[in-house]
């Protein structure tokens, strides 16, 4: 994902740690859902929202 953004989007995604860029990746680019994401990374549900809602957070504040 990160390597087909550039600029300051491509940037931010870069500096996410692995298992945040996962979550956005599954969730964004691919379009699965909260389950669908959690089957295939292979972690509860809870942890792939919670790793979302971290990632959203990051990029807010890595885009203001």
């Amino acid at each position: 994902l990160a390597s087909t953004v550039g600029g300051d989007v491509g940037d931010a995604l870069r500096r996410l740690a692995p298992e945040l860029g996962q979550v956005l990746q599954a969730m964004v680019v691919d379009g699965l859902t909260v389950r669908e994401t959690a089957a295939l990374l292979g972690v509860p549900e809870g942890t792939v929202k919670t790793r979302a809602r971290r990632a959203r957070i990051a990029m807010r504040k890595a885009l203001t």
